[in-house]
């Protein structure tokens, strides 16, 4: 089977799986079989010569697993985020391009030499893309899960990024899980805000993420509550969190955030949806 033949066997299996993104999952499935890049990939589809028997078996392997409708990242075991190859497990959320307009806005408010939170870290995506696009800038990552700290870690060190990322295996619903950490300029968090009864309806793929990762409890607004009760008093002054929200919870977020005397901007997503939002506190003389 040729490179060419591979690229169509694999687009027309995906076509019924992944619809119109059948094309970039083929294209990065033979990426990650064969090593090459997008100039190289355009390169293979005109050579006759044949893929070797190895990278066809595990092509049909990949293929197999996928039309199961695994997620394809943690059958490659690796995602794109920011421009960044991260790796990524069974124990993490997969980082999604909506995200990015998140650390956009962490990148914009971090001064230069400033200090970071990530509250519920997974792979460590959020806090290592603003880590790489901002001068001596540090991240405390908090995580309850040991297994992503892991993946958080691994990830740090391959983007040479660990003497700057700092992962803390903490629960956000402990007594106060920053004691002793000190204060923030930025605050960001993506963190579980799926309503639970919503989440038996989800895609194949999304269900396959851990379950603790999308539960936001019964109207998706639990971790938020949360963050909002304990991170305020841990940003330094002029200071911000920056939160990822669900499409149609900004009008919730504001009413959590008014009812605390804290201002809350809400900023869109490449699609023009809700995404996230800026929460900062009310200078004096407005309150």
């Amino acid at each position: 089977m040729r490179f060419s033949e591979a690229y169509r066997r694999l687009r027309e299996s995906l076509s019924s799986v992944c619809g119109d993104f059948s094309d970039y999952e083929a294209r990065r499935i033979l990426e990650n079989l064969t090593g090459c890049d997008a100039q190289g990939f355009a390169q293979r589809l005109t050579r006759p010569q044949p893929l070797e028997p190895d990278v066809i078996e595990r092509m049909e392997e990949i293929l197999s697993r996928r039309t199961a409708r695994e997620p394809l990242e943690y059958i490659l075991g690796e995602a794109w985020f920011c421009g960044l190859r991260l790796r990524v497990t069974p124990d993490c959320l997969i980082p999604q391009a909506d995200t990015e307009v998140v650390c956009e806005r962490a990148r914009a408010l971090l001064p230069r030499g400033g200090r970071l939170a990530d509250v519920g870290t997974g792979s460590g995506c959020i806090a290592l893309a603003v880590l790489a696009g901002t001068e001596g800038t540090s991240a405390a990552a908090y995580d309850n899960s040991a297994p992503a700290l892991s993946v958080a870690e691994e990830n740090a060190v391959s983007l040479g990024l660990q003497t700057r990322f700092f992962p803390v295996l903490a629960d956000v619903f402990s007594e106060n899980f920053m004691a002793g950490d000190g204060v923030f300029d930025v605050i960001v968090s993506n963190p579980p805000y799926i309503r639970t009864k919503d989440i038996a309806g989800l895609a194949p793929e999304v269900r396959a993420e851990p379950f603790a990762a999308l539960d936001g409890g019964a109207d998706g607004l639990r971790f938020y509550r949360r963050l909002l009760a304990v991170c305020p008093a841990h940003l330094a002054s002029g200071g911000a969190m920056v939160l990822e929200i669900g499409y149609d919870e900004g009008p919730a977020l504001r009413s959590l955030c008014d009812l605390m005397g804290l201002s809350c901007e809400i900023f869109r997503d490449f699609g023009g949806n809700d995404r996230g939002c800026v929460i900062t506190a009310v200078p004096e003389k407005k309150r």
